[in-house]
């Protein structure tokens, strides 16, 4: 029997078909669970790697960041955890080839944006503890804003106050120095006409002393004219915000246009000081002729002892002469209250020294701590790089965090484990002042308090017609009757009467107590009187029940102040704690996002091909 193969043959390529089809159907799933199985490996072994966060920073400051040596310290890190995967028997064989770190952003990247993202992921747990805290935190910060008009107006009132009083000054002894060789100019005359050599010589002698100082007296003058017409251009040249409080901007209107004529008749009156420097020179030199015509007829022996002397001067000539002295005429002033000007003198010594030692409660023992020399933290290389900030309720939630994990004059932060020799004691002050030591950095909180508390009082004293009035009337009684110089002294007084009674405020908030933002007559302390007794001097007479505390108004600054500089600030406060536990501890190595590109080579099970390579991108972010 002949045999035949062709079912045989149908067969076999029919079977060989089918095989070859289902070999690439199962080729095809295992490469699709290959792909699937490397993309677990491999955020798990980013998994692995991202927990290795640094325990400190979590146990201290409640924050998430991984702290590295190098970017190829992570890469091996990865590649173990990685390769237990990689190793394993299964169907999907695979190799790593190669493996880059392609991006780490660290806590100090973008301006310390990082930095607020992990507080923020932190804070939204704390939701519960803060949400009272946060009601009226933007209004108020507004308020302090808006303060920031009277903040100058304070300023500018302040310091052409002091300007002006010395200017006054200064002119009051130019003229009691006129006055003063008038006197002696008269007594010389009376002296010639009685023909009394020995008085003469002395009131001329007296008075050729006395013009030798004016011209260091008009110099003095001077100085001061150019010292005030440089602050009137400041003065001038300050910024005004947009929308600048009515008040506020009429005020300084006020206060520049009286400026300007007080150094109009100060200009007018230097030229006036040039004139009779020059008259008294050539005054100077007929009286230093007086003086030798009295030498060359006796030294006024015989006149002493009452006997005539024949050889005598030619009082004649010497009459005639001294008829010729003329002393540069004095202006008329009105008498100035001197012990009301005594007093306002030592009001504004007072207020221009130390104020934070006015305003330390009784008893109150500073902290001396200071930031060693080498113990710099990032701060010292902020970036000027600008970045797009998180929004208007992320930075409250941020400064919240601040007031729970930063230690303040005032209170120890409850939510952070103590230390027992940490940096620096005052943290809150430093993130807003970023000076060395704690008392610098509560000096210049202090500062800024009562500069918004100073605003704020000088808003109320503006508005209140009795208190202005009295303010007035002691300017007019310290001023001499010079209508522009009164204007402006009466800011002054008012300016030191609003930093007197601000002087209180602070010191209440640094006890413990409350103070409301805005003044009213009721809560208003602090008289003219008592301003120039310096009664403020002494303990508050009542606390306020109700109003701002001290946190109060620090959460109102950190709102003000500056977003990076505030961040790179945290970060060396962070810095420097966290190395009182490990002393390599540095932010700059503390990464929140990792990004790795691994290459994979993987080998066909079910077909007969080469190898074929894999790219995977993992990317971890806490």
């Amino acid at each position: 029997m002949k045999k035949r193969g062709e079912i045989t043959v149908f067969l076999s390529l029919t079977l060989v078909c089918i095989l070859s089809l289902f070999m690439g159907l199962l080729e095809s799933a295992r490469t699709a669970g290959a792909r699937l199985y490397l993309t677990m490996a491999a955020n798990s072994a980013m998994a692995s790697v991202m927990s290795q966060y640094n325990r400190n920073l979590w146990d201290m400051y409640h924050l998430l960041f991984l702290e590295y040596e190098s970017p190829e310290a992570i890469g091996r890190s990865f590649d173990t955890y990685l390769d237990f995967y990689l190793e394993q028997e299964n169907l999907y064989p695979m190799k790593r080839k190669s493996r880059e770190v392609t991006a780490i952003l660290n806590m100090q990247d973008h301006a310390g944006k990082p930095l607020e993202d992990g507080i923020l992921s932190y804070v939204r747990y704390r939701l519960p503890d803060i949400a009272g805290d946060l009601s009226g935190v933007a209004e108020s910060a507004r308020d302090a804003s808006r303060a920031g008009d009277f903040r100058t107006v304070f300023k500018v009132c302040r310091q052409a106050g002091r300007h002006t009083r010395r200017l006054e000054k200064a002119r009051r002894e130019v003229e009691a120095a006129l006055e003063d060789m008038e006197r002696s100019r008269i007594r010389a005359a009376e002296a010639a006409a009685d023909e009394r050599a020995g008085k003469m010589e002395t009131e001329i002698k007296r008075l050729l002393k006395k013009i030798g100082k004016f011209p260091a007296l008009a110099d003095r003058y001077q100085k001061e004219v150019e010292a005030l017409s440089e602050d009137s251009r400041s003065a001038r040249g300050e910024e005004r915000r947009e929308g600048m409080e009515p008040q506020a901007s009429e005020t300084m209107d006020m206060e520049l246009a009286a400026y300007q004529s007080v150094e109009e008749a100060a200009r007018e009156f230097q030229g006036r000081c040039q004139e009779m420097k020059d008259q008294l020179e050539a005054e100077a030199v007929r009286l230093e002729e007086i003086s030798e015509l009295l030498e060359e007829g006796g030294d006024g022996e015989h006149e002493e002892n009452g006997e005539e002397d024949e050889t005598g001067p030619d009082w004649d000539q010497i009459q005639e002469l001294m008829d010729m002295v003329q002393i540069p005429e004095a202006a008329v002033q009105e008498p100035v209250d001197q012990e009301k000007s005594s007093a306002l003198d030592r009001l504004e010594e007072m207020l221009s020294g130390d104020l934070l030692k006015l305003v330390i409660p009784k008893g109150v023992k500073l902290s001396e701590k200071r930031v060693r020399a080498g113990q710099n933290g990032p701060s010292k290389e902020q970036s000027e790089e600008k970045t797009e900030s998180n929004g208007l309720a992320a930075q409250l939630l941020v400064n919240e965090y601040i007031l729970l994990y930063f230690d303040s004059f005032l209170k120890k932060s409850e939510s952070r484990e103590e230390l027992a020799d940490q940096a620096l004691d005052y943290e809150q002050e430093y993130l807003l002042c970023g000076k060395g030591s704690d008392r610098d950095n509560l000096a210049k909180t202090v500062e800024q308090l009562l500069m918004i508390r100073a605003a704020m009082n000088l808003l109320y004293l503006l508005n209140a017609a009795d208190k202005k009035a009295q303010a007035d009337g002691l300017a007019a009684a310290v001023s001499g009757g010079n209508a522009a110089a009164g204007l402006i002294i009466g800011f002054l007084i008012l300016s030191l009467w609003a930093l007197g009674e601000a002087v209180w405020d602070v010191r209440g908030l640094l006890d413990g107590g409350k103070t409301g933002f805005w003044k009213t007559d009721s809560t208003w302390h602090l008289s003219l009187d008592g301003l120039l007794a310096m009664e403020f001097l002494e303990g508050r007479p009542d606390m306020e029940a109700s109003g701002s505390g001290y946190e109060d108004y620090i959460r109102i600054l950190l709102f003000l102040e500056d977003k990076v500089v505030r961040n790179y600030r945290m970060m060396d406060v962070i810095q420097w704690n966290v190395r009182k536990k490990q002393k390599d501890f540095s932010t700059d190595a503390c990464a929140c996002e990792v990004e790795i590109r691994t290459e994979i080579s993987q080998q066909h099970l079910f077909l007969m091909k080469d190898e074929y390579w894999q790219t995977v991108e993992t990317a971890w972010a806490y």
